[in-house]
């Protein structure tokens, strides 16, 4: 990809609802050789009401703002600018969230435990063209592209019979060995003889790794 033509220091907006962040984040890009902080605000609307004129090169935004969100802010950003580059910061990692913050133009998507320092390091990467993402976040990316290599955990859940997979369903919803054997009218013995197949079918150990890995 070719590199941005722009020079240093980087005009930067960040954009966080949770005010404890939000100031981490201000006082670190205070002090940065690299990035010269324009905008800082908590949400889309006083984004929106915050730039005017100024050129901002890129825009640093959580996801999960109150109100329209960081994608619905990207698709903003880069229609009215599409220069500039913005990258989501978030705490969530879902496939979803993540391919509807590329589509909408972002550059990159960090999650919120990524290190400030590490942080700048990125966006730096993403001025001088690349695209960035954290670990989690790029596996979920390679995952959707490689589906042979996440197929199996599927194919094991497709291994359970219909009533296999009622009483999984059963489980998650909460109900108790005894409310399964009384809803299907069978013993709690026949419960727990399925219920050792189906661990033994999608190789998990205990009801909640059961719950956890097949939603």
């Amino acid at each position: 990809m070719k590199e941005q033509s722009i020079q240093a220091p980087f005009k930067l907006a960040v954009i966080e609802d949770r005010i404890p962040v939000l100031e981490s984040i201000r006082s670190f890009f205070e002090y940065s050789e690299h990035f010269d902080l324009e905008i800082v605000c908590s949400s889309f609307e006083e984004f929106t009401e915050t730039w005017k004129s100024q050129n901002l090169d890129i825009v640093l935004s959580d996801i999960g703002l109150p109100g329209k969100t960081g994608i619905e802010l990207t698709w903003y950003v880069k229609r009215r600018r599409p220069e500039t580059q913005v990258v989501m910061f978030t705490v969530f990692d879902n496939r979803d969230n993540v391919f509807q913050a590329l589509c909408a133009g972002a550059s990159g998507y960090l999650l919120k435990s990524t290190p400030l320092a590490q942080i700048e390091e990125q966006l730096l990467e993403v001025m001088k063209g690349g695209s960035v993402m954290s670990p989690q976040v790029a596996r979920l990316v390679f995952d959707h592209f490689n589906p042979v290599q996440t197929k199996s955990k599927y194919d094991k859940a497709e291994q359970l019979t219909p009533r296999e997979i009622e009483i999984v369903s059963m489980l998650q919803e909460g109900a108790t060995y005894k409310d399964v054997a009384a809803k299907l009218f069978v013993s709690v013995d026949t419960v727990k003889f399925h219920i050792r197949n189906i661990y033994k079918k999608l190789e998990v150990n205990s009801r909640s790794e059961l719950i956890l890995k097949y939603k």
